[in-house]
């Protein structure tokens, strides 16, 4: 009788199947190179160096002081709240929307804890992304504090991404998947993914969610334990982290449920798991809601100037269309750092092939969900916006489509990989991603900090675009962001060069296995499970 567990050779032609300790091992690299990547831009990055970070680490402080809903007030904007936090985190700016000043002007965190009270436009937001980040900054208010905040911040959004390619590693049948990991893991996901702000760790938990969610609800029935517990964590987070998460979550199931293959629908309604996480997940949406009442959070504060009719607002909002497609790849710091022209162009034609492969490739109701997704991730957030454009300004920001957006992409590969898309022509997309964008990554690093570090002049030179150099330096020193960043991006690239594809024209691997290891982690969605005693029965858990 075979061993509990063991992993049958397959036959001649099949692919390997994936031992728990195999994945186990894809997931710490990925984890490592994520990481990476994402910790150097938290190294490299000023206080208050992206969008509204102070504004997140004084709420973070606020309630890791206990202040966990301060009555809603006139902070900022008419909107947000007041939080008291040590006095060092209270910085004014000199810097932001003034590309060619350095932050060498501003006065960094200080480790002065008389509490100060401060005003925040984030100080209604729900507290359970501010609980987890915000220790570091009340017990060691200075750079020790802000740095630990983004490490924890970081860490969790290395972890996502990883659990994504370890999902992908071992569900995409020819690939082409693992290409749509790296177009949508743009710069400004990293970037904003190593600041203090549930933003960033909501980019990560979309790209999570539907890495998982795909193949849970339209592949092909088989272990399924590790993707609702994936699912589970994701839509959680989204559930929480940001007003949008409930709209992201809404137009994914309508996506994806009808019509939803009967036996895995059948599967999902019997298995205990299944039903605690949707519970869970429909309990902390109502919470969420509930807050978003009482706090007043739907109240984003008055940036309008002018007073406009629907049509001109909404000619207006499809002319920042173009703006918000660039923000999606990486305009940097505070919306005041944009590269040049060709790694938006490079980045955007890879991101519109992969789409334009999924629509060419998919079936009608292939394209319907497409639709749809694409109508959760831009038409509504672009009629919300011109709908309350007169209250509160145009406020949209490219970064708050890409958890929705991101799953645009991540289907796309998996139709095509579903509807005979070639595995050469697969492997071919993914490697000339690797090669055209994750130098990208680097580029935007580097960028970034010479605006940081220098500013960047109205004539800016070759000569000028030296990160090492400026009158402003990280407290860590300017080449440690940079050899981070390298060796991740080197890690990250290698792991996707070398994924091989699980297709093949022979049967799959046969496993065999106890019941006892059915939260084993990620197998493969072509792997067929037979019980010990069985002959040539299939069963699935």
């Amino acid at each position: 009788m075979p061993d509990p567990g063991r992993v049958t050779p397959p036959a001649a032609g099949a692919s390997p199947a994936v031992t728990t300790s195999t994945a186990r091992r894809h997931w710490a690299l990925a984890f490592a190179a994520f990481f990476l990547i994402i910790f150097a831009w938290s190294m490299a990055a000023p206080y208050d160096g992206t969008p509204d970070e102070r504004e997140h680490i004084v709420r973070a402080a606020g309630v890791a002081a206990g202040q966990i809903a301060p009555p809603p007030a006139a902070a900022k904007k008419g909107t947000g709240a007041f939080q008291t936090v040590p006095g060092g985190l209270v910085r004014e700016q000199c810097w932001q929307f003034k590309k060619e000043v350095s932050a060498a002007c501003a006065q960094p965190p200080g480790s002065d804890d008389t509490p100060t009270r401060a005003g925040t436009g984030a100080g209604r937001y729900f507290p359970a992304y501010y609980a987890l980040v915000g220790a570091p900054t009340v017990l060691w208010p200075g750079w020790s504090g802000v740095l630990l905040a983004r490490m924890i911040s970081a860490l969790c959004c290395a972890a996502l991404l990883a659990c994504a390619y370890v999902v992908i590693r071992n569900r995409s049948r020819r690939g082409l998947m693992m290409g749509a990991l790296v177009v949508v893991t743009t710069p400004m996901a990293v970037h904003m993914a190593s600041a203090v702000n549930p933003n960033g760790l909501e980019i990560a938990a979309g790209i999570a969610f539907f890495s998982a969610v795909i193949p849970l609800l339209l592949g092909p029935p088989g272990p399924r334990r590790g993707l609702i517990v994936l699912v589970g964590i994701s839509a959680l987070l989204l559930a929480v982290l940001r007003q949008t998460g409930p709209l992201w979550l809404a137009t994914a199931f309508i996506a994806f449920a009808f019509p939803l293959r009967r036996s895995n629908l059948l599967g999902l309604l019997r298995d205990r798991a299944a039903q605690l996480w949707a519970g869970g997940i429909v309990l902390a949406t109502l919470v969420v809601v509930a807050w978003s009442v009482r706090q007043q959070t739907s109240d984003l504060g008055n940036y309008s100037a002018d007073r406009l009719t629907y049509g001109q607002a909404a000619l207006r909002e499809a002319d920042r269309w173009r703006g918000y497609l660039d923000q999606i790849v990486g305009v940097t710091s505070w919306l005041d750092t944009r590269m040049p022209a060709p790694p938006y162009l490079i980045w955007q034609l890879v991101a519109g092939a992969l789409l334009l492969i999924g629509v060419v490739w998919g079936s009608t109701l292939d394209r319907w969900r497409l639709l749809v997704l694409l109508g959760g991730g831009v038409a509504v957030p672009s009629l919300m916006q011109i709908a309350l454009v007169n209250e509160s300004g145009f406020v949209t920001q490219g970064r708050y489509m890409l958890p929705m957006l991101v799953g645009v992409l991540l289907y796309a590969a998996w139709i095509a990989e579903q509807r005979g898309f070639e595995i050469a022509r697969a492997r071919s997309f993914t490697r000339l991603a690797v090669l055209l964008l994750l130098p990208i990554q680097l580029f935007c690093l580097a960028y970034t900090m010479v605006r940081w570090q220098n500013g960047l002049p109205a004539n800016i030179g070759l000569s000028s675009l030296n990160p090492l150099a400026g009158d402003w330096h990280p407290v860590v020193g300017s080449v440690i962001p940079l050899l981070s960043a390298s060796l991740g991006l080197v890690l990250f690239g290698w792991l996707v060069w070398t994924t091989r594809s699980t297709a093949s024209d022979d049967p799959t691997p046969t496993i065999e296995r106890s019941d006892t290891e059915s939260t084993e982690l990620f197998r493969p969605a072509g792997t067929h499970l037979q019980s010990a005693g069985a002959q040539g029965g299939l069963r699935s858990t």
